[in-house]
């Protein structure tokens, strides 16, 4: 790298996105493209990923963001026997070896890689192995928004009821191979000279410390506080919304057993797997809770059913961080979670929300009837909103800061 670099010639510095691939484009996928246009007003930027559909594609040329896929998108392959074999890792590694001579956009990332000033990383499946790539003269900061819980938590292997999918023990031992595989990448990018980890919160933080035993930065997530604006209904509805696809790790179960006996409904935006729809339903007819499952709605939709809401509810297991309580005080609905993982740092217990024991049915029935309390709703929601300030969840923010940490590692560069 020469005189010609951004960052030295006072030029917006090149950075290079990098996400895997964007074939699920749920809530971390979404929350890079809306962020990338603040991210445009410092850096000037390229995204490269394995698998771009369109509604991502749409948002990129809107934002006047180039973006390099491969001339065939990638789709991760599945099954138990994929995971052991580490076969999605050793595929995404191939496919972005590929890239480096050929992308559907007819610009070789090579030719990238040799002309950016640094690159962001955005952590999930097939993002790390992108990360071997990267010459060691470039600045490389490595976002991830949790260790792989597949590989080091159970939560991932349990069907919606909590039972395993199959022999917890053997699973973790056959998970070996890819566990290595995991530990030795991220090992290499914390050796960089010019390397940086960040987590997406303070519990991402220490849990990227007992894994994989290595120090890290934060670089927060971020919430539009403009699209809940408003007031809410004079008097709650008799539900509480859920959000995130129905599974073990999001809780569903568990909040089907809490709700029993409240004759509150559950309305569980995010869908269910086919195999456990049946099963689900079945559960929630046995313990007398009105279920409605939406796979989706549109931002209005989804807007005016939570502040409609007795409360957003969670149980979901160590969420990373859980953009549903910042989101649930934006718009003015109370925010019951499980006082578990990212939710602790969002949630002030009786101030800004209510932070539960998991399993203590009685106290999550005393705080739904807290959050029916109009005065309650009204002093937690402000409450909320001031803790969103002053943690600095905008777009613009969150530039400011990953410019900071780039910043940091150029002086480690001249140095």
């Amino acid at each position: 790298m020469g005189e010609s670099q951004g960052h030295m010639s006072g030029a917006r510095p090149r950075l290079l996105v990098v996400k895997g691939t964007f074939e699920q484009f749920g809530g971390a996928e979404r929350d890079l493209l809306n962020n990338l246009p603040a991210w445009t007003k410092r850096f000037e930027i390229t995204l490269a990923t394995l698998n771009l559909p369109d509604e991502g594609r749409n948002a990129l040329s809107a934002a006047g963001i180039e973006f390099l896929t491969p001339p065939a998108p990638w789709v991760k392959p599945t099954g138990g026997w994929t995971e052991f074999n580490a076969r999605a890792s050793r595929q995404a590694q191939h496919r972005w070896w590929t890239m480096l001579r050929l992308s559907e956009q007819g610009t070789r990332l090579t030719d990238v890689l040799a002309n950016i000033d640094a690159v962001h990383v955005t952590s999930g499946v097939g993002s790390l192995e992108f990360c071997e790539l990267v010459p060691n003269d470039v600045p490389l900061h490595y976002h991830c928004l949790e260790p792989h819980r597949g590989l080091y938590e159970d939560v991932l292997h349990r069907r919606i009821d909590g039972t395993p999918k199959r022999n917890l023990t053997l699973t973790r031992l056959l998970l070996g191979r890819q566990r290595g595989r995991d530990q030795r990448m991220v090992a290499r990018i914390d050796r960089r000279t010019l390397g940086s980890i960040s987590g997406n919160s303070a519990w991402i933080q220490e849990r990227i410390s007992s894994v994989y035993g290595v120090e890290s930065g934060i670089l927060l997530p971020t919430v539009d506080i403009s699209v809940w604006a408003g007031e809410p209904p004079e008097q709650a509805g008799e539900y509480v919304v859920t959000i995130g696809g129905a599974s073990w790790v999001k809780g569903t179960w568990e909040t089907l057993e809490m709700l029993s006996g409240t004759g509150i409904a559950l309305y569980l935006i995010g869908g269910c797997k086919p195999r456990e729809m049946g099963l689900l339903r079945r559960r929630a007819t046995e313990l007398e809770v009105e279920l409605d499952i939406q796979p989706r709605l549109s931002q209005e939709e989804l807007v005016a059913l939570v502040k409609g809401a007795r409360a957003v509810v969670s149980l979901a297991h160590a969420e990373p961080f859980g953009l549903t309580p910042i989101e649930a005080q934006a718009a003015g609905t109370p925010a019951l979670m499980v006082a578990e993982g990212g939710f602790q740092y969002t949630v002030t217990d009786d101030v800004s929300g209510r932070l539960l024991p998991r399993g203590d049915w009685a106290a999550w029935h005393e705080a739904l009837e807290q959050a029916a309390d109009r005065d309650t709703r009204t002093e937690w929601a402000e409450a909320g909103r001031e803790n969103i300030a002053d943690m600095g969840l905008t777009p613009e923010d969150q530039a400011e800061t990953l410019a900071g940490i780039f910043a940091g590692l150029w002086s480690d560069e001249e140095e």
